[in-house]
């Protein structure tokens, strides 16, 4: 793991990006601020585990229950802009539901705050309503 002083670059943003696919929690717990500040806006019916954390402790348990419940296919930063200590990104996203086999590909725009080299905030936005209509889509032609 690099050091907390080292500079932003998009290459550290990719390997962070990388623990997270790889559900790699004592690497992400460098990076992860103790008290992050962490939001996604998700719909919480289809991923109740998200939705706003607070502390690496809540965090990590989010992730945690995401890899439980989804195997992430792609999570892979698309443009990533860097300005001082802020990360802004567009994510491609594919997940496919451990209990179901269902596959949702959709993008995101992810926004990160360092302090430190750590991140101390998160936002996540997903397009909800694509991921919604591709996993219902699928489960209708299940039936």
């Amino acid at each position: 793991m690099k050091s907390s002083t080292e500079t932003l670059s998009q290459g550290r943003i990719r390997e962070i990006y990388e623990d997270f696919v790889l559900c790699r929690l004592d690497r992400l717990s460098e990076v992860f601020d103790k008290d992050i500040d962490f939001l996604s806006h998700a719909p919480s019916d289809v991923f109740p585990y998200l939705g706003r954390r607070r502390g690496w402790a809540e965090v990590s348990k989010a992730i945690s229950q995401i890899h439980e419940h989804l195997e992430v296919v792609y999570f892979w930063p698309l443009s990533i802009l860097l300005d001082r200590n802020n990360a802004a990104l567009t994510v491609f996203v594919s997940i496919r539901q451990r209990s179901s086999g269902k596959q949702a590909n959709f993008l995101a725009a992810h926004f990160l705050k360092f302090r430190n080299g750590r991140v101390v905030e998160f936002c996540g936005i997903i397009d909800s309503l694509e991921t919604v209509r591709q996993l219902e889509q699928r489960s209708i032609k299940e039936n």
